[in-house]
């Protein structure tokens, strides 16, 4: 027989997934982070429609209602249970806000008892965050948090929103009723949102914005749920029956899909007087809901007791649709947060800490300079500089040696294609079809060379050679080296630029980049240019020395000219040789050129002194002046970095949330079912569109219904379609949860042929929010569970009985295994599970195991 005590730690464990899913929230709430869109309710409507009565009803407690009190800003009320009854009162200051200022507003706050009204509090906070005579109030970002916790309270997490205003008047302009907009739509339209539109019986509610609104970013009426205050007023204008079937769904331009819920305002109370009880309050919906045309409205849907419910398991069944979604967009945030924090630094203050900080620097900027300079790109440690797969952009300036490389590559090319003055080259054998370049030098030797010849005559003997001749052509004719030369100098100079500058970019704290490039790096770049440029200079300088070639190449390639020119008793004259020389020579100086040019002035003074940049010893020699520089920081970044600082604690609190409800069966199977009531049909934050989820396709084959399902039945196994609910369904401990309504969580009916085996291992399925999830499908289908007993009854309990019992009957049909496990834990914090019926549920789930063991 199970325990109570065994029963009582199921009941814990069910809210204690309730409180940490809503933890969850808040953790996100507090750290304000853009990329994450956060599932929540927010209560939206008229100033006139009752808005803070449904407050009070789902709180128990009185909000301030007067024109100086009224909400300026978002307002979070948190619900939780505990076991002494209290209400705190705080802030989560706009992350925009001064660090200075956002300490100022952490600080306020207060437990509310009898020296510190809630009234008291809530105006403080009001004026605090938006002083009335400032103008622009009702544009703070600020969240007004009021915490209630007691041992009745439901699991609960709303955002209260400033009641939507039509027309201006004293306390508020026309801007703020743009502002008061603007708010509204930028929660109401993020897909991630639940919309509680709050409509009044004491007018029309076709003039009520609010449906305009909910009907404008919820066409599919998938995420609103509509509440009525003040039904019995509708009588009054004669619109009673227009209500009553507005709220039993019966308009279809305001049907919502989950639902419509109505409730009774208290009526005025003389001053002094006290607010009503809970059960004084359901004593007098009792009594005017089981009388005249509204006893025909569904108990369901009727008063505070079913909309709490309603809300708490439709906050935490939508958030846990998404938790899987969250986990990763908090891990992206957590990453950025982490980044951001590394590119501030760490806080030094005295010379000496920063100038041991730049030491630091600079170590692990070499260590990322060696590997771009020898051209091997291995990561260091916990370091990814380099990409390791190829840039369809080209070559990453990260790799130096291969830009380099290629560089020097088009600087051959530019040499061999442009460096000479003529475009014709020494002579060589003729193949067939081809057509000398005779005619252009035959004309440069008879113009150029010769008139040289005859210009540099001396006192040699006639028909003597002149050895200077072939030395000054050369000079002429590659004239264009010097100017080459120097555009490739300039080249690998912004080369090594862009690479320093990816470098510091990834190693170097943000605020130090610009100093030290202004400080350090342009200084040093400048002198190993002046160095390059100094090297360059010098060897188009030794291009006027005359020097001969000194290589056997030039004698046999001279030779071969003269042979071939000479056959059948041909002659050539001394201009013609002393071009052919001219020629030679050029192509052999043109080799040692280039060579010299990228050792001498690339390899040695630019590569090479990469090296020499981001050496240690460096900083010992800077000036305190430079170190200050480089490395103090403003007000501003210490700023930045304490909010970084607490965000990051927030993150990872919500990440380990989400690590730890991610891994919840029950959270899994739901996120595969694809049976939420709610479409991400909305706009995002954004104002882009969200286009509708994927729906899977549905079996037209006949299934099991819901009640027939017993452990005996199905015999056939097949391969299930990879989804988390199948994950969720192979745990025994787990069994009592129903099966997923998708097609592939029932086997087919008997004679009809399994699906086929799927031809991989794994399943790449994208999820709504555009991620891509990886499964392996199980071998074979599970056993489908028990049914779970339909009632549970306590003695002292009746009344929770029999609202969850109406709850459960109006929405047996359609529940999915989510909303079934989240309504049994809402039911789970309000009473026990009844010892009798709970064993035979035990007992069944029992058999369920067996029979599994049993095929297995």
């Amino acid at each position: 027989m199970v325990t109570r005590l065994e029963l009582a730690l199921d009941a814990q464990e069910l809210a204690g997934d309730q409180r940490a899913l809503l933890d969850l929230i808040d953790k996100l709430q507090f750290a304000q982070l853009d990329n994450v869109k956060l599932p929540q309710i927010v209560v939206v409507g008229d100033q006139s429609a009752g808005k803070s009565s449904v407050l009070e009803a789902i709180t128990g407690t009185p909000f301030p209602r007067d024109a100086g009190a009224c909400t300026r800003f978002a307002t979070e009320i948190r619900l939780r249970r505990a076991a002494q009854a209290s209400i705190t009162v705080s802030v989560i200051p706009d992350k925009n806000r001064t660090f200075a200022e956002q300490e100022r507003l952490r600080e306020f706050g207060g437990t509310v008892n009898t020296s510190m009204p809630f009234e008291q509090l809530m105006r403080s906070a009001v004026e605090l965050i938006a002083p009335k005579n400032i103008p622009g109030r009702f544009a703070a970002r600020d969240i007004l948090v009021v915490d209630k916790r007691g041992p009745d309270m439901p699991l609960l997490t709303l955002v209260d929103l400033p009641g939507l205003v039509r027309n201006a008047n004293n306390d508020q302009s026309l801007e703020d009723i743009k502002t008061i907009e603007t708010l509204s739509d930028r929660y109401m339209k993020s897909s991630r949102t639940i919309i509680l539109a709050v409509v009044g019986g004491n007018s029309d509610y076709v003039q009520a914005p609010i449906l305009t609104k909910a009907r404008h970013f919820d066409p599919n009426g998938s995420r609103t749920i509509g509440v009525l205050t003040k039904p019995d007023l509708t009588e009054s204008i004669g619109l009673e029956d227009k209500f009553i079937d507005l709220v039993k769904n019966k308009d279809k331009r305001n049907d919502f899909r989950l639902g419509w819920y109505v409730l009774l305002n208290p009526g005025p109370r003389e001053p002094g007087q006290p607010w009503p009880t809970a059960e004084e309050r359901r004593r007098v919906e009792s009594a005017f809901f089981n009388r005249g045309k509204w006893s025909s409205v569904s108990p369901s849907i009727c008063g505070t007791g079913a909309l709490m419910q309603k809300l708490s398991v439709q906050l935490q069944q939508h958030i846990g649709k998404h938790v899987h979604v969250l986990r990763k967009q908090v891990q992206k945030a957590l990453d950025g947060c982490e980044a951001e924090l590394k590119s501030l630094g760490d806080a030094k203050d005295t010379p000496e800490e920063m100038r041991t900080e730049l030491v630091e620097l600079f170590s692990e900027s070499k260590e990322l300079v060696i590997p771009a300079v020898y051209g091997f790109y291995k990561n260091p440690p916990k370091k990814n500089f380099f990409r390791v797969t190829a840039d369809p952009r080209g070559t990453p300036a990260q790799n130096l040696r291969a830009r380099a490389a290629e560089e020097n590559d088009r600087f051959a090319m530019r040499i061999r294609a442009h460096g000479r003055k003529l475009s014709f080259s020494p002579s060589a054998p003729q193949g067939p079809g081809e057509a000398p370049d005779n005619n252009v030098k035959r004309e440069f030797v008879s113009h150029e060379v010769g008139m040289l010849l005859r210009q540099i005559r001396g006192s040699e003997f006639p028909m003597d050679p002149k050895p200077r001749a072939v030395y000054m052509l050369f000079q002429s004719y590659s004239e264009n080296w010097a100017k080459l030369a120097q555009e490739h100098k300039d080249n690998l100079g912004v080369v090594c630029n862009e690479f320093l500058g990816e470098l510091i970019d990834y190693a170097w704290p943000k605020r130090m980049r610009e100093p030290l490039r202004r400080h350090f790096l342009e200084p040093r770049m400048k002198a190993l240019m002046a160095k390059a440029h100094h090297e360059l200079d010098l060897l188009t300088q030794d291009m006027t020395l005359e020097v001969q070639p000194y290589d056997p190449e030039y004698e046999e390639r001279l030779r071969s000219w003269q042979a071939r020119v000479s056959q059948d008793g041909a002659t050539f004259s001394e201009a013609e040789e002393v071009l052919e020389k001219m020629l030679v020579y050029y192509e052999l100086a043109a080799k040692t050129f280039i060579r010299n040019t990228i050792t001498q002035v690339v390899e040695r003074h630019l590569l090479q002194g990469m090296y020499s940049i981001f050496n240690s010893v460096e900083v010992l020699g800077l000036s305190t002046e430079i170190i200050e520089a480089i490395a103090a920081e403003n007000k501003e970044t210490r700023d930045r970095r304490q909010t970084l600082k607490v965000q990051k604690q927030a993150i990872k609190e919500a990440k380990e949330i989400c690590a730890s409800l991610a891994m919840r069966k029950e959270l899994r199977a739901y996120s595969g079912d694809g049976a939420s009531d709610i479409e991400d049909t909305s706009s995002d934050d954004d104002g882009e569109k969200t286009p509708p989820p994927r729906r899977r396709p549905v079996s037209t084959t006949s299934r099991p219904s819901r009640r027939s399902r017993q452990p005996s039945l199905p015999e056939i196994q097949h391969p299930q379609t990879p989804t988390r609910a199948a994950e969720a369904s192979t745990d025994p401990k787990y069994h009592h949860q129903p099966q997923p309504t998708t097609a592939s969580a029932y086997p087919p009916p008997r004679g009809a042929e399994a699906p086929p085996s799927p031809p991989s291992p794994e399943y790449h399925q994208s999820t709504d929010d555009g991620y891509t999830t990886t499964s392996r499908p199980p071998q074979q289908a599970p056993p489908p569970p028990p049914p779970r007993p339909g009632k549970v009854r306590t003695e002292d309990n009746s009344h929770h009985h029999t609202q969850g019992q109406a709850y459960r009957s109006s929405s047996s049909a359609t529940a999915s295994p989510a909303e079934q496990y989240y309504t049994n834990a809402y039911a789970a914090g309000q009473h026990a599970y009844a010892p009798a019926e709970a064993a035979e549920f035990e007992a069944a789930r029992r058999q369920a195991r067996k029979a599994a063991a049993g095929r297995a």
